[in-house]
């Protein structure tokens, strides 16, 4: 890695010509659905059934199956390429989102309704996880491959404060159902042209092959892309059928894993204790924004993960940022106002975004060749299942004793992740080679 940071930011420049020009603006927008159908099922159950309550129970539906059906999806595409699962995936979802709308407006019980956003969220296609898995199945360099998962993390982070004001607005101006019909049209254009775009070459566990002259054994071609040289020798791609047990990737990645469910449990309860905070100050229509100040300053501080120096090691990173996390939910239970917590939160950002992208690192070192997108959709199920948890806990504390109780929940999530990095083994080599560090 240069030792200079400005020269590291050169790396950006290159992404475009690894996986295609096209490739960036395809996946960004097609992760838009995920970030819209979370808050476009609580506002359109909200509106159906008259109660928040019913409206909490469908998105709790949503969310498990999203997070038991992505380390199953990244599975699939592992042993068999992007292109066919996602093809197949996305008119169930389109069908489903689509049969949810009609249904809540129906009138159907909610037995129904909770079944059918638990549909939403099995056929959901995980396009971060997988995205990044496409990023990773290149021969990059060390620090190409940082800058992906940085700007990956940063796309994430944009979408999330994206997805939720196109529902505000959708909702608002027109009815509640309009967001998720919205969602439903993104998916079936660009969740398509996602699964379609050439870089879904070489995302399954190839058959042994003799390569071509001149390639490196297991690199695809991308029409479009230019040729990265591997910054070390590549192993050669596994045989096809021979991806890993689910239990031995869940074994390998555990305990980014289990400080991603840490990350969750901070957005959770932050979210929880926002909306508090915004409700006790009698302007409840701003929890959204304040909530936003977040993702902002992760995505910023995500995009200059590649400026760190390459000494300041992986885990040392997410003590860092978990404790840093948590001096910022500290500081959050004494914000004396909307502004002052605004200001709080979106320093908390600053310390998120290198830890998430530390935190998907970690993850693909650890994982077992072959398990790429199992890895990937493995956090991203842990992030989900932290979300719920976090929110769930921290809301019944913020109504029994407001908003600084939800606080103290994400600071108590936010240590748990500095501590889970903190005590974990380095564990064994790492595929790009050498020790996690």
């Amino acid at each position: 890695m240069p030792t200079n940071p400005l020269r590291s930011l050169r790396h950006y420049r290159e992404l475009p010509g690894i996986l295609g020009r096209s490739f960036l603006p395809v996946a960004f927008v097609a992760r838009l659905p995920t970030a819209m159908v979370v808050l476009g099922v609580l506002t359109l159950l909200a509106a159906a059934t008259g109660s928040v309550g019913d409206a909490g129970a469908g998105s709790a539906s949503l969310a498990v199956a999203t997070a038991v059906a992505g380390p199953l999806v990244g599975r699939w595409t592992d042993r068999r390429g992007q292109r066919l699962p996602l093809l197949l995936l996305v008119p169930v979802n389109v069908a489903a989102l689509a049969g949810l709308v009609l249904a809540a407006r129906a009138g159907v019980p909610l037995a129904a309704l909770c079944l059918l956003c638990a549909v939403v969220g099995a056929t959901s296609v995980p396009v971060g996880s997988l995205a990044r898995a496409r990023w990773l199945a290149r021969p990059l360099t060390p620090a190409q491959t940082q800058a992906a998962l940085s700007y990956e993390s940063m796309a994430d982070e944009l979408v999330f404060v994206l997805g939720p004001a196109l529902v505000g607005v959708a909702a608002s101006v027109l009815t509640p159902a309009v967001p998720l019909i919205l969602a439903a049209a993104l998916v079936a254009v660009f969740v398509t042209a996602f699964a379609l775009h050439p870089s879904v070459a070489g995302t399954a566990s190839p058959p042994a092959a003799t390569p071509r002259p001149g390639a490196a054994p297991g690199t695809p071609t991308v029409p479009g892309a230019t040729t990265v040289p591997p910054a070390v020798p590549p192993t050669p791609a596994p045989r096809r059928g021979a991806a890993p047990p689910l239990p031995t990737v869940l074994r390998a990645v555990a305990v980014p894993a289990a400080a991603m469910v840490g990350v969750g449990m901070f957005f959770g309860a932050t979210q929880a204790g926002v909306t508090g905070a915004a409700a006790a100050a009698g302007e409840p229509d701003r929890a959204g924004l304040v909530y936003a100040a977040m993702g902002v300053g992760s995505a910023l501080l995500a995009l200059a993960v590649v400026a760190l120096p390459a000494g300041f090691g992986l885990r040392a990173r997410v003590v860092v940022g978990g404790g840093g996390m948590a001096a910022c939910a500290a500081a959050m239970t004494t914000a004396g106002g909307l502004g002052t917590l605004a200001g709080t939160v979106a320093v908390a950002g600053c310390f998120v975004g290198p830890t998430l992208v530390t935190l998907f690192d970690l993850a693909e070192r650890r994982a077992p060749a072959g398990a790429t997108a199992v890895a990937m959709t493995v956090l991203s199920s842990a992030n989900v299942v932290g979300v719920a948890a976090g929110a769930g806990l921290a809301g019944r504390l913020a109504d029994a004793d407001g908003a600084p109780a939800a606080f103290v929940v994400s600071a108590v999530a936010a240590v748990g992740v500095a501590v889970v990095a903190a005590l974990a083994p380095a564990g064994g080599p790492a595929r790009r080679g050498g020790p996690v560090p």
